[in-house]
């Protein structure tokens, strides 16, 4: 059996999510997925999500048991996890040390096979590149695809998406400036449309004063840690992957994510450091 906690936010889940899958079948073992919610994702996964529908894949939300048995060691909990996992398990892995793993080359499968393990992660830890289909098990519930479709019906052919990360990245903050879209979107043709996803009301104020009514934006916020906030960044991401290309943001698996999903190609914009007076 492999216990599996995705860490992180959206973009972070659902790629670790899809990585542990194929650790599991991989190694030929169940799979359980236990759900927390905290800071950086505030609502169940059945809110955003349909079942996965995978043969010896279970998802489940944590319980409060969990909190104290199966969560990731750290100071809300006291550390207490930490005990509980290695009296239960045969091997345990925490984000920062899966992370870790992962960059080093470390062969998950190997360590997995044969033994009861506890992961946590939010990467995709199992292969340096990220295959086609990874985010295909995902399919949001009804009326959140319904509201996708209410916003990508007037995309019409080449609509660019944009992502444009800002409260609460400060690498992605610094490094793709809100000044480099500019600069880049201005590049494309007076006849471009974009849609933009950004979770700061300013940048959408800055754009549409500079862009006018070629911007199309959700007026909703993005926000984490509420379920209305959860379901305006489910809509966003899809909506961005239904566009011909991304411009996203350095140091955002959101990005990522959306170009993934929609197999299109993302544009990354990162600044010279000479020019941001390093």
């Amino acid at each position: 059996m492999i216990t599996f906690v995705p860490a992180g936010g959206l973009g972070n889940r659902m790629k670790s999510i899809a990585a542990a899958i194929r650790l599991a079948k991989a190694v030929d073992d169940e799979l359980e997925v236990i759900w927390f919610q905290d800071w950086g994702l505030g609502c169940r996964f059945d809110q955003l999500f349909k079942p996965l529908g995978i043969d010896r894949v279970t998802l489940r939300e944590a319980n409060n048991i969990d909190l104290w048995t199966r969560d990731i060691p750290r100071k809300k909990n006291f550390y207490i996890p930490w005990i509980a996992e290695r009296l239960h398990y045969q091997a345990s892995m925490d984000r920062i040390k899966a992370s870790k793993a992962f960059y080093e080359g470390f062969d998950f499968i190997s360590w997995a096979r044969g033994r009861n393990v506890w992961l946590a992660s939010d990467v995709y830890f199992i292969a340096q590149d990220i295959p086609d289909d990874a985010f295909d098990i995902f399919h949001p519930v009804d009326h959140l695809q319904e509201r996708i479709r209410q916003v990508t019906a007037g995309f019409g052919e080449g609509t660019t998406g944009v992502h444009i990360r800002r409260t609460d990245n400060v690498r992605a903050t610094l490094l793709s400036p809100t000044s480099l879209f500019i600069e880049r979107m201005k590049q494309e043709p007076d006849t471009q449309r974009f849609y933009l996803a950004t979770d700061s009301e300013n940048v959408k104020a800055e754009m549409k004063q500079i862009f006018g009514d070629r911007i199309i934006t959700p007026s909703d916020k993005a926000e984490r840690g509420s379920l209305a906030g959860m379901e305006n960044a489910l809509v966003e991401m899809y909506s961005l992957a239904a566009t011909s290309r991304i411009i996203g943001t350095v140091a955002s698996t959101y990005s990522m994510t959306a170009a993934a999903i929609g197999k299109i190609q993302l544009e990354v914009l990162e600044a010279e450091t000479n020019d941001l007076n390093l």
